[in-house]
């Protein structure tokens, strides 16, 4: 019994999975992973404005005690402020804590409404 001949080019390392070609690409640059230019290495972002606020004491009583689906999407605008901030977009940061306060305002005002509702029909 004899053994089987290898393929053309097989255990050369330098073919790909199906036996052509070379493997990985010659043209393929190398992935660097680098922060980005407006980022200290302190990960706080180099501009002079104050962080906006994050909105989390009002996000947190709208879930709990109003409306607890607007309370979860303005907590997750609460926490885009944080992470936009040290990313060094300062514009997306303030505009997450906006929509953090007006998903709370509407769950608020959703809440107060819903329950007015509930004791004025005195279920």
């Amino acid at each position: 019994m004899t053994a089987p001949e290898p393929s053309p080019g097989a255990g050369s390392g330098s073919t790909g999975p199906s036996g052509k070609g070379n493997y990985p690409p010659p043209n393929v640059p190398p992935v660097r992973q680098t922060p980005p230019p407006s980022m200290h290495v302190s990960g706080e972002p180099t501009t002079t404005e104050a962080k906006p606020p994050t909105r989390w004491p009002l996000s947190i009583v709208v879930f709990l005690l109003f409306w607890f689906l607007f309370g979860a999407i303005a907590m997750y605008y609460s926490s885009q402020v944080t992470t936009r901030w040290r990313y060094g977009d300062v514009a997306g940061a303030k505009q997450a804590s906006k929509s953090a306060l007006i998903v709370n305002l509407i769950g608020i005002g959703a809440g107060l409404l819903f329950w007015i509702l509930v004791i004025a029909t005195g279920s």
